[in-house]
């Protein structure tokens, strides 16, 4: 059976026969790990080994990995400061040794892709939730330090993912919570937002992660993450991107309060996605697969 297009999340730290029952069913591309999922080093790679025995050692495990507030098991991985300091001492040597080394550990423990770094640039109309998720405003320094951090996850074994395309940095507001306007032009976009993604992208980054913000200029009428405007017609023929296209996750406040799941998976697959994220709840996995079946 071939691999259902998706990447899921799971409810706790241990398997439950509701989980392997569900895993087996829709055998997702990937699954993505939270805290949620962790309760010491020895669970957590015991938990990874058995999600693999049971739907095939191909599938990937995700994390979001970027470092300082977005690291899910701080207390057992070697540290990785926030972005915004490893731009703030702009060391691309000292950023390729630190996501070396937590490459490393992750890879030891099965984990095999990372959603990060984040290529975003922080801007004055930026969330503050960015400030320290972005390596800083400038697009070479931000071009520079994510390369850095992707070369150090390739040397360690694990994916890397560029991330959120096409620049979520302008927005005023967290996609988490609401949908996003961003009216600036294309051109502009060109020119200050998507160096570090032609760069990455130059640099082998492996997979690109959509953003659910809604661009005026780009596509008026849709969240990039449901854009063939945006996601084909941009990051595939005009940005010549091969890898793998990530949706966000279809459950954050800026589509979900706009579009019920099926509609989101049916969506973001027909603009471009690779892969539909589906994080949290189960039945909406259930119905993002359901809706994948109905599409072939």
């Amino acid at each position: 059976m071939s691999k259902a297009p998706m990447l899921i999340g799971l409810p706790g730290a241990v398997l439950t026969a509701e989980d392997k029952e569900r895993l087996t069913r829709i055998n997702p591309w990937g699954v993505i790990l939270f805290a949620r999922n962790y309760e010491n080093t020895v669970q957590i790679k015991k938990l990874i080994r058995e999600i693999k025995e049971l739907i095939g050692q191909d599938t990937e495990i995700a994390l979001d990995h970027e470092g300082g507030r977005v690291v899910r098991f701080p207390e057992a991985l070697p540290e990785l400061p926030a972005p915004r300091l490893f731009g703030e001492e702009n060391d691309p040597k000292k950023m390729y040794e630190y996501s070396k080394r937590a490459a490393e550990a992750l890879s030891d423990w099965g984990i095999t892709i990372n959603l990060a770094p984040v290529v975003d640039i922080f801007m004055e109309t930026s969330h503050k939730r960015m400030l320290d998720r972005c390596f800083g405003g400038n697009p070479e320094l931000v071009a520079t330090m994510a390369k850095a951090f992707i070369k150090g996850m390739h040397d360690g074994g694990v994916k890397a993912t560029a991330k959120h395309f096409p620049g979520i940095g302008p927005a005023a507001h967290d996609t988490h919570e609401r949908g996003t306007v961003i009216n600036m032009t294309k051109e502009e976009m060109s020119n200050q937002l998507w160096h570090p993604f032609r760069e990455t992208i130059a640099a082998g980054v492996d997979a690109v992660m959509i953003t659910h913000g809604t661009y005026t200029h780009l596509d008026p009428d849709l969240p990039a993450t449901l854009s063939r405007k945006i996601i084909t017609d941009i990051l595939r023929n005009e940005f010549g991107f091969k890898g793998l296209i990530l949706s966000d996750d279809l459950e954050m406040g800026a589509i979900e309060k706009h579009y019920n799941i099926e509609q989101a998976v049916e969506m973001s697959m027909s603009g471009g996605c690779d892969i539909a994220c589906i994080c949290l709840d189960v039945k909406s996995q259930d119905r993002g697969f359901d809706t994948l079946c109905n599409l072939k």
